[in-house]
């Protein structure tokens, strides 16, 4: 996937956030995507990645394999190159980012949800 389909990606998970201040959290950290290859401990497939933000601690990947497309969302310590478990990815980019230092709580109301459950808040256009 190019990069300039990866930001896409990121501008159209943004309807999903809860308000304009948690898209420029995660704006903040945002890179350029940096593709990567990643892989799993319990298979010696190789996953084409794309580490999409960071912060001193933390990488924010995106993969449309492996756990995605319907999980592609991850947020992984800074460096990682495994996959990891799959309870630690997302279907949304959303969920990934309140759950860390980029924003001060996590929503006492927040529920991990699947492909297609968690409905659009906000407009932005891709």
């Amino acid at each position: 996937m190019l990069d300039a389909d990866v930001t896409r990606l990121i501008v159209r998970e943004y309807a999903h956030f809860e308000n304009a201040a948690q898209c420029a959290a995660f704006a903040r950290s945002a890179v350029v995507p940096e593709r990567v290859v990643q892989t799993w401990a319990y298979s010696p497939d190789t996953h084409a990645c794309s580490i999409v933000a960071r912060t001193a601690s933390k990488q924010f990947v995106y993969c449309a394999t492996g756990f995605g497309p319907a999980f592609p969302w991850s947020v992984q310590p800074l460096g990682a190159t495994d996959l990891g478990m799959e309870g630690l990815w997302h279907a949304y980019l959303y969920e990934c980012v309140v759950g860390t230092e980029l924003w001060p709580a996590v929503p006492a109301d927040l529920l991990l949800m699947g492909p297609g459950e968690r409905q659009p808040r906000l407009e932005f256009e891709a």
